[in-house]
């Protein structure tokens, strides 16, 4: 019995850590940190300071104006879908019954009783 208990103990406990591993390693793959953009060397920014003031309005300005016609497009494809589906309307709700299944379904109906006991009882 001590024997057992010892493999059990030692087996949870090398699971524990296996998990705790995977999990860090989770953890550790959806950090930020390893996806962040190298930052800028201190000997660069202090030598081209004009050039980086100069085109920094500029760029902000566009990637401000990318973002509203993204924003834009957003709401237009938002808007026709939601107008095409008001003018289609509710169809697949009120779809009926194929030919096909209404068939199979009459014909289990009109079955004999006998037959229909039997499988039943299957």
């Amino acid at each position: 019995m001590d024997t057992v208990l010892w493999i059990s103990g030692v087996g949870t406990g090398l699971l524990f850590i296996a998990l705790a591993g995977l999990i860090g390693l989770m953890y550790l793959l959806t950090s930020q940190t390893l996806f962040r953009p190298a930052a800028v060397n201190a000997d660069l920014a202090e030598s081209a300071p004009e050039e980086s003031s100069a085109t920094d309005p500029v760029a902000e300005h566009n990637e401000e104006e990318e973002e509203r016609d993204r924003q834009r497009r957003a709401v237009a494809l938002a808007v026709a879908l939601a107008c095409a589906q008001a003018e289609r309307g509710p169809m697949l709700l009120t779809s009926g019954a194929s030919d096909w299944r209404r068939l199979h379904h009459n014909r289990r109906l009109t079955q004999p009783r006998s037959r229909a006991r039997t499988r039943m009882h299957r």
